[in-house]
Formats: structure tokens, C-alpha cells, sequence
């Protein structure tokens, strides 16, 4: 019991002494702390939470095709409040009390190197297009779709 209470606070000492000197993980480390369990270690939506029991599949951020419809702004956006805010997965949880907007920024930049895209308009526009949420291109909105507040 005593080499237990020994080793929590030599853990406390050392996280005080990495904050103290400014210790920041790396956009990799948070990625492996905190999107692993979903994402996967690969960023292919094959983590240990992706059971039959989760209603919605993890993206799979290593799927350029798919990935290159979000702007780096959207992916700050999902980042910093949750799947949620941007119309995906409630159940991705809003990070944006827990890691800086620097580090965010660069988890952003880390998803980049695992798709292997950029944000691309016309991939956006076909995703809208595919999920009902444009007309077709040669179809007017439909007036009776839309509500006034």
C-alpha cells in the first residue's frame, strides 16, 4: 500500500513539474489519449468503441475521399464541441475544455497527414447533395420545405 501511495505521488510531482515547464503533448499524443478509442490508433474508425452497440460508425479519417469535404474549420468546430455542433455523431464529445485552441489546431493538422487530403468544395458539395441537404443542381428549393421563425 505504501509503494502504491509512493508511485501516485511521484505521477502528481512529475505532472507538476511537465506543467511547470510548459510540457505539451504532441498533436500524435492527444490523438493516441483521447480519439484512439473510437478513431483507432490508424485513424480508421476501428477502435475498441466501435461495437455493433454504437449507433454510428467512427469516421474513418484515413479516407481522403470522405475527409476532404471538411474544412479545417469544421474539423475545429467538431474538435472543440463535440460531433454534435456539426450535424455528425452526438456521441463524439466536445474537446474544447480540455485541450487548448492550439492543440486543437494541430490535431487538426495531424488528421490532414492521416487522410492524406485537404478540404475540397466540390467533395462537400457532393456529400450535402448525397445526404438530402442540397437540392439537385438543376432542382429550385422546395418553398414547402422551408420554415420561418
Amino acid at each position: 500500500m505504501r509503494s502504491l501511495s509512493l508511485l501516485a505521488a511521484l505521477v502528481l510531482l512529475a505532472g507538476s513539474a511537465w506543467a511547470q515547464e510548459g510540457f505539451r503533448p504532441t498533436a500524435e499524443q492527444n490523438f493516441l489519449w483521447y480519439c484512439i478509442q473510437c478513431h483507432g490508433p490508424k485513424g480508421d474508425g476501428k477502435g475498441v468503441n466501435n461495437t455493433a452497440k454504437l449507433p454510428v460508425t467512427p469516421r474513418n479519417l484515413t479516407d481522403g475521399r470522405d475527409m476532404a469535404q471538411f474544412a479545417d474549420e469544421d474539423m475545429v468546430r467538431t474538435i472543440t464541441r463535440g460531433g454534435g455542433a456539426s450535424d455528425l455523431s452526438p456521441i463524439m464529445p466536445p474537446w474544447g475544455n480540455t485541450l487548448s485552441a492550439e492543440e486543437i489546431r494541430d490535431l487538426v493538422a495531424h488528421v490532414r497527414t492521416l487522410c492524406k487530403c485537404q478540404f475540397d468544395p466540390k467533395a462537400k458539395e457532393r456529400f450535402l447533395k448525397e445526404q438530402g441537404k442540397l437540392p439537385p443542381q438543376n432542382q429550385a428549393p422546395d418553398p414547402m420545405k422551408e420554415t420561418s421563425q
